[in-house]
């Protein structure tokens, strides 16, 4: 069945819900938000797993 989706779709890379679940985590503003839409309990698991990009920081002017 992979293959069938895959020529569908183009897809070039294979790619799990872990992925999916990941890109989720990365795109949120904050680990926080991540965290709750990952619905973990700490964040510790959510920023060393699923957190691919680094943290955007806002300027403080």
């Amino acid at each position: 069945m992979r293959g069938i989706y895959a020529e569908a779709t183009k897809l070039k890379e294979r790619f799990t819900e872990h992925d999916l679940r990941a890109k989720c985590a990365s795109d949120a503003e904050t680990l926080e938000h991540a965290r709750a839409l990952l619905a973990h309990a700490d964040g510790k698991i959510t920023e060393r797993v699923y957190r691919r990009k680094p943290e955007r920081v806002k300027p403080l002017r």
